[in-house]
């Protein structure tokens, strides 16, 4: 429930979702629970969970079953907090469970969620070498390695043999993760479309995030945010308090120009208590309408030392969005170079690199952006946003700059 992971060929038979009201496609035909009653019942969910194990500690699959659930809360509410209770009980797991390959494929999966790929990848190593079929742990490895940005082409091709296998949302999800990481955007959401067809249950949680991914594949990929509106807002449609869609469709409003739901919708995810994201930008809305803003200036405070809480926590899934705010409200570049840089180690994908490359520019670093940026090209060939910001500085770097660093 965490991960709604992979993807696969659309099947002939895959009708497109109806559209709602507005022009804006409905992602699935059935009508599906309400967010908050979903919320409400997954929380209620891990409560009862967390009290079965007090009896059942010894029960390694009611213990992965609370880390999925754990890990599907943070995704969707950013309950970071969730990432403490759902290390203790994975991180501990090969050595509480000896010699059972569900132990480690557990800790791989939350592993993966944290963004510490490598690790990830060498429990499923480890998984195999107990005896677990290599059939079962292929679409973990594969999505691991869409994530990092590495072997795009035969994770699309285990991705689309195992979703025409079984065309379930999950393995049609990750058939256009990849696709869209190799740059085939259109093939990507039509493999979306097929996900979103085949799923028949209620849950808004799947659904709202095949939605948001959309959104982040056209948006932030393909350079097309106009695109990209409608997908956010059925993810947050779905699932209102959905912080992360809710950021991502406000940052397209405010550049649509549309001030005043952006700031609306920032407030109402800035009161959840743990996610900076929405602080930082409320506050640098704030105070890009008043330069004085006592209450901009509080937020943007407030979330530098959240993001500082959260690299000493949990540094590997936070580093990309600390080097956001660092460029932009936080006003650090020397520091987003520092963890944009270590973001990239983590993955080489078109993301990574452009994010470099703008902390580079912020920092006035013409030496690093050249570098970095010859190194970016064959990333670009696959994402329009960063061969967008390429092609705008492609006069900046002449071959003596590149040459001396």
């Amino acid at each position: 429930m965490s991960s709604v992971g992979m993807s696969s060929a659309a099947p002939p038979s895959a009708a497109p979702p109806s559209a709602a009201a507005g022009g804006v496609e409905r992602a699935v035909p059935q009508q599906t629970t309400p967010g908050d009653v979903a919320l409400h019942n997954l929380s209620d969910h891990i409560d009862a969970l967390e009290r079965r194990l007090e009896t059942r500690a010894r029960d390694l699959p009611l213990r992965a079953e609370l880390v999925d659930y754990l890990l599907s809360r943070s995704q969707f509410l950013s309950t970071f907090s969730d990432f403490t209770r759902a290390e203790e009980l994975a991180e501990a797991a090969p050595r509480e469970f000896p010699g059972d390959a569900k132990a480690f494929l557990l800790r791989a999966r939350f592993r993966a969620a944290v963004h510490r790929f490598g690790e990830a990848e060498g429990d499923l190593t480890s998984a195999e070498a107990l005896g677990t079929p290599g059939r079962e742990t292929e679409l973990q490895r594969a999505s691991l390695h869409v994530a990092e940005g590495r072997e795009l082409e035969a994770a699309l091709a285990v991705a689309a043999r195992r979703a025409t296998a079984l065309p379930a949302l999950q393995r049609l999800s990750l058939l256009a993760l990849a696709a869209a990481a190799l740059g085939r955007f259109d093939a990507a959401d039509e493999h979306y479309r097929a996900a979103l067809a085949s799923y028949r249950d209620v849950a808004p949680f799947p659904v709202a995030f095949v939605e948001f991914q959309r959104g982040v594949m056209w948006a932030e990929l393909a350079n097309q945010p106009e695109r990209a509106l409608g997908y956010y807002r059925e993810a947050v449609r779905l699932l209102p308090q959905y912080v992360v869609a809710n950021v991502h469709l406000a940052e397209l409003e405010l550049r649509r120009g549309e001030r005043a739901p952006a700031e609306q919708r920032l407030r109402q995810v800035a009161r959840q208590s743990e996610d900076p994201e929405p602080w930082s930008r409320l506050g640098e809305l704030l105070l890009q309408r008043d330069p004085g803003s006592a209450e901009g200036r509080e937020l943007v405070a407030r979330a530098g030392r959240r993001y500082e809480q959260l690299l000493s926590r949990q540094r590997a899934a936070f580093l990309d969005h600390a080097a956001e705010f660092y460029l932009g409200p936080g006003a650090n570049p020397a520091r987003a170079i520092e963890l944009a840089h270590d973001n990239l180690l983590l993955r080489q994908t078109g993301r990574a690199y452009l994010l470099v490359l703008q902390a580079a520019l912020a920092a006035g670093d013409t030496n690093l952006f050249c570098h970095a940026l010859e190194d970016a090209r064959p990333a670009a060939k696959s994402n329009r946003n960063l061969n967008a910001l390429i092609e705008a500085q492609h006069g900046r770097c002449d071959a003596g700059t590149a040459s001396r660093r």
